[in-house]
This record gives structure tokens, sequence and C-alpha cells, in this order.
């Protein structure tokens, strides 16, 4: 049985105090279901950056409003963001979208007054029609 391909986009950049920020992947041209999603937060946060997750089918990055698309976190759970202080997140989160040409976004929001860099990686797994139907 051949295993289906798992790519991670990394988002690396940064938010202006008080200010927010969308970074967005290439366009990803097949289905794909998210599997791990991946935040750092630098020592000093004190967790006045907050990072949503997005699969959104336009390319846009806004900074006055949350992209058009669905947020990865709001399918299940209290919290639709992750947010933290000197410390690395990692949790495997699945959501799954069948139309290809999405893009992977993350939207962050600095509450704080001093800028503060993101780092977040996203991996995904091409789904493949093929493969799935063995499993």
């Amino acid at each position: 049985m051949l295993q289906n391909q798992k790519q991670t986009i990394s988002f690396f950049g940064t938010v202006a105090a008080a200010a927010n920020v969308t970074l967005v992947s290439q366009r990803i041209t097949a289905a794909f279901r998210t599997k791990i999603i991946r935040a750092s937060f630098a020592p000093g946060v004190q967790r006045l950056m907050r990072l949503f997750f997005f699969i959104s089918r336009d390319p846009s990055a806004p900074t006055t409003k949350f992209p058009e698309g669905t947020n990865i976190l709001a399918s299940t759970g209290q919290v639709v963001f992750i947010t933290g202080d000197d410390e690395f997140k990692t949790f495997p989160h699945e959501v799954e979208t069948q139309e290809a040409g999405a893009f992977v976004k993350v939207f962050a929001e600095n509450t704080d007054s001093f800028e503060h860099t993101i780092d977040a990686q996203v991996t995904i797994e091409f789904i493949n029609e093929i493969n799935d139907k063995k499993d």
C-alpha cells in the first residue's frame, strides 16, 4: 500500500505592536487534509499574540479582519486560536478540504505594545483517492 504524500508549510514573519498580519501559503493544487499544527512563541510574548489558522479559496492577506475561509481550530473545542509564551506547541489536528486550489493562512493578532515574530508550521497530507479507498 502506498503512503500519502505529506508536506510541511512554514510561516515566518513579524507582526507590529497592536497590529494584525496574515501570512499565506502558496496555492495548494490538490485536495488535502491538515495533519499537524506547530507554533513557536518567544520569551516575553506573554500570550499577547494569537495565531489563527485558516483554509481559504482566495490568496488575499487582510490585516484589518480575519481572512475568508475556514478557521481550522473552530471545528472543535472552545478556543479558535493558539497562544503561548516561551514554548513550542505541537499537536495533531485534521481538517480536510476536497477542493484543489486552496491556501493555508496564519492570521496573527498582536495585542502587545511590542513587535513579535511569527514562527508556525502546518503539515498537510495530500489526499490520494485510490490510497484512501484501500485504507
